[in-house]
């Protein structure tokens, strides 16, 4: 009888691990199959401010279908091991140019929806005061084009590669500054907030 007790009992104890196991398996096959296609990250710095703010969480999908307007995740042409978070103005042979804040793509104004006056005038008055300058006269975003630009120097976007902005214009490091991102280096799009929980939410 004691036998059977204790045959009984490790056979429940081998059922339990069994299930512990299976559970590990499962979550751990979870993890590496979202891994395939999603992406977590935390925003750091303020180039993408006001639409993302420094510890904000976001999940990303990977993906080579990019859109004009996309938010991405990307290695940074200057430094591949760290990572960038930028928005797609331009698309491969696009010409695009910035001049009195009014962005122009292929001869023809384009809406910027997510640049909100109010921060870009706050943006400014900052960067003036840290600067010790007047913040009448600073712009924004200052007038370029992509052939007045060093880092890009090309009259359009080449094949297969983007041109790539920070919402915060004045502050972003982006390829005004180290030139056009090839798809290959772009890791993912931006699609999803899920912290702090009251801006929890889609991307735009």
């Amino acid at each position: 009888m004691t036998h059977r007790k204790e045959w009984r009992q490790l056979r429940q104890l081998l059922q339990w691990m069994l299930m512990v196991i299976a559970v590990v398996a499962v979550i751990f096959g979870i993890r590496v199959i979202l891994g395939l296609f999603l992406e977590n990250n935390s925003i750091t710095g303020n180039s993408m401010a006001p639409t993302l703010q420094p510890g904000e969480r976001i999940v990303s999908v990977k993906t080579r279908t990019l859109h004009r307007n996309d938010i991405v995740i990307l290695h940074g042409p200057d430094d591949p091991k760290r990572l960038y978070i930028k928005r797609v103005i331009g698309m491969p042979g696009d010409t695009v140019q910035v001049t009195n804040e009014k962005l122009v793509i292929n001869g023809q104004p384009v809406a910027q929806p997510y640049l909100k006056p109010a921060f870009m005038a706050a943006a400014v008055k900052l960067w003036a005061k840290q600067h010790q300058q007047v913040a009448e006269g600073v712009a924004f975003t200052t007038d370029f084009s992509l052939t007045s630009l060093a880092a890009t120097g090309a009259a359009r976007v080449p094949a297969g590669q983007y041109f790539v902005l920070g919402d915060n214009r004045r502050v972003s490091y982006d390829s005004r500054n180290f030139g056009f991102v090839k798809q290959r280096g772009i890791v993912a799009v931006v699609k999803w907030r899920y912290w702090p929980l009251n801006r929890m939410g889609g991307i735009d």
